[in-house]
C-alpha cells in the first residue's frame, strides 16, 4: 500500500501543475495509525465472540448506538442508521432473545483499558489524553512557590496507582407499573411533589477507570443493576471481580494497590469488613453527622472491661468542636481558586459497628469488629459558587491501610 503513494502524488501534481517533490507519509506515523488500526479490529472481533445469541443484530444495534448523530431516545431510530442492515423487528429480536457472555465482556473491557504497567509509554499516554481542561493545574500552582509548585508538579508524574470511581444512576421508569423489581430511586428530574427527589424506576451501578488528574477521561468495565437493601454487598462483590480482571489483564502494580472511590450513600464499615484482605483502598465521602472514635486509653491497674473506643473524632459535624489534634496537618497557602487550603488527618480511628443494621445484619456473625481507618478533612478559605462549605473524606482500607 505504501509503495502505490508516490506514484499516486505524482499524478495529483500533475493535475495540480505543481513541481514541488512529493511528500512521503511519516513511517512512524504510518505505523502508529496500522497498530491502531489491527488493536480495533481485534477488539471488535473480540466483542462479537462475547455474544452468544442474536449476535450479529447485537453487533449491528452498537455499531449504530456508536454511529449515531444525535441523541438516543427511541429504538426504532436506531433501526434507521446505516450500520443497521436490519428491520427494526430484528432489533427487537435481538434484545428479547439475544444473549451476552457477561463476564467475557467485562474481562474485555478491563484488558482493553490503556494502563501500562509503567514506564515512558504509560507517561505519554497520559501526556496526550489525561490532560486537564482550561490548565486548572496550573492556575491552582500559580501562586505557590517555584519549589512547592515542582514537588506537586512531581507528585502527580510519579502518580502510579490505579483509580476507579462506582456510582450509580437512575433509570426512571414512572409509566411502566408491569416492570419488576421497580423502586423509588433517586432522581433530580423527577416529578414527585416536595423535596423526595424519587421517582419510580431502577438504579444501575457503574465501574469506571478515571484519569490522574481532574479530566473527563473515563472508561466503563462493568455494570449491576442495584438495589438499597443489597447495594454494600454488590459493591463489594463489583470491587472484588474488578481485582481479580485487573489482575488477569496485567494490570496490577507491585506496592500500588488499586484506589477505589465512592461517593456519599455506600457504608465505609460495611464495605471495609467485606473487602478485608483484598488489596484495594477505599476512599469514600462520609456523611455530614458521621463519628469516629480513636484507639481507648487504658493504664496499669483500671479495673473492670477494657473499653473498645476511645476520644470521639467530630469533625464530620461541626469542624469547631473539641476533638483530638490531626497528624501531620498539610496547608496549601494561597490557591487562586480556593484560598488557603488545609488538610487534616485522623488516623487511625473506627466508626462503631452495629449488628443488627445494613450489610453486618446478614453476614456478620459472632462479636463485632473494629475496623481502623484514616478520616480525611479538607477546609478551604472559599470554594467555588455552588459548592459546600466542607466536606469530609474517609480513606479506608481493607487491610487496615492507610493513604
Amino acid at each position: 500500500m505504501l509503495s502505490t503513494l508516490p506514484r499516486a502524488g505524482w499524478r495529483l501534481q500533475s493535475v495540480l501543475g505543481q513541481d514541488a517533490a512529493p511528500q512521503l507519509p511519516d513511517r512512524a506515523q504510518a505505523a502508529d495509525a496500522v497498530g491502531r488500526f489491527l488493536a480495533l479490529r481485534e477488539f471488535r472481533s473480540r466483542l462479537y465472540r462475547c455474544l452468544t445469541a442474536r449476535p450479529d443484530a447485537l453487533f449491528e444495534l452498537c455499531d449504530a448506538i456508536l454511529c449515531a448523530d444525535h441523541a438516543v431516545t427511541s429504538l426504532v431510530q436506531l433501526s434507521l442508521e446505516a450500520p443497521f442492515t436490519r428491520g427494526h423487528g430484528a432489533l427487537y429480536d435481538a434484545l428479547a432473545v439475544g444473549g451476552i457472555d457477561e463476564e467475557a465482556f467485562a474481562a474485555l473491557l478491563t484488558a482493553a483499558l490503556p494502563l501500562q504497567p509503567g514506564g515512558e509509554a504509560e507517561r505519554a499516554w497520559i501526556g496526550e489524553h489525561d490532560v486537564i481542561d482550561d490548565r486548572l493545574l496550573e492556575s491552582a500552582l500559580a501562586g505557590l512557590p517555584p519549589g512547592d509548585a515542582a514537588a506537586v508538579r512531581q507528585a502527580c508524574a510519579r502518580w502510579r496507582r490505579l483509580r476507579f470511581a462506582i456510582d450509580a444512576t437512575p433509570y426512571p421508569q414512572p409509566d411502566a407499573e408491569c416492570s419488576p423489581e421497580r423502586e423509588h430511586v433517586h432522581h433530580d428530574a423527577c416529578r414527585c411533589d416536595g423535596t423526595r427527589k424519587t421517582i419510580p424506576g431502577w438504579e444501575y451501578q457503574f465501574v469506571a477507570a478515571v484519569g490522574h488528574l481532574r479530566t473527563a477521561w473515563t472508561a466503563l468495565i462493568d455494570v449491576e443493576r442495584t438495589a438499597k437493601a443489597t447495594r454494600t454487598s454488590q459493591t463489594a462483590r463489583q470491587v472484588r471481580n474488578l481485582l481479580r480482571r485487573a489482575g488477569a489483564a496485567g494490570h496490577t502494580r507491585d506496592g500500588c494497590a488499586p484506589l477505589v472511590i465512592l461517593d456519599a450513600g455506600y457504608s465505609a464499615a460495611g464495605l471495609t469488613a467485606s473487602l478485608a484482605g483484598q488489596p484495594v483502598h477505599l476512599l469514600l465521602r462520609l456523611p455530614s453527622g458521621s463519628v469516629f472514635y480513636g484507639d481507648p486509653v487504658t493504664w496499669p491497674g483500671r479495673n473492670g472491661r477494657p473499653p473498645r473506643h476511645g476520644i470521639p473524632v467530630t469533625c464530620c459535624n461541626d469542624p469547631s468542636a473539641a476533638h483530638p489534634e490531626p497528624q501531620e496537618p498539610l496547608i496549601l497557602p494561597g490557591t487562586p481558586l480556593y484560598g488557603t487550603v488545609r488538610v487534616d488527618a485522623w488516623r487511625p480511628v473506627h466508626p462503631i459497628v452495629h449488628g443488627d443494621r445494613g450489610w453486618f445484619k446478614d453476614n456478620w456473625h459472632g462479636e463485632l469488629p473494629i475496623l481502623p481507618g484514616t478520616v480525611l478533612r479538607v477546609l478551604a478559605e472559599h470554594l467555588l459558587p455552588g459548592a459546600e462549605d466542607s466536606y469530609v473524606d474517609g480513606v479506608h482500607g481493607a487491610d487496615v491501610v492507610a493513604c
